[in-house]
């Protein structure tokens, strides 16, 4: 993983876990390489929520895509969590 890392990284996004292969990635290894470069990570743990362990602040995740359905919630409903001091801008602005 730290030789796909660049000087201009600016971002770390991994699927924590692939539904369709059963992949799954050692988000915590990653989160620590990430924090050590001052590298913002972003996990998507839709399909590992409920299945396996993730901790936002063991595994240095700055970011967390979740899918309200993936963990008996209405479908349709995301979250994502945004680590305290974590800045994110608007890609969009008004509705």
């Amino acid at each position: 993983a730290e030789r796909a890392l660049r000087d201009d990284t600016v971002l770390i996004s991994v699927m924590a876990a692939n539904n369709e292969i059963g992949t799954i990635q050692p988000i915590r290894d990653i989160g620590a390489l990430a924090r050590a470069r001052g590298i913002p990570f972003h996990t998507d743990a839709v399909q590992a929520i409920g299945k396996m362990q993730i901790d936002v602040k063991r595994d240095n995740i700055d970011l967390l895509a979740l899918s309200g359905h993936k963990f008996h919630g209405p479908k349709g409903i995301g979250a994502l969590y945004v680590r305290k001091g974590v800045g994110i801008e608007p890609q969009i602005h008004g509705g």
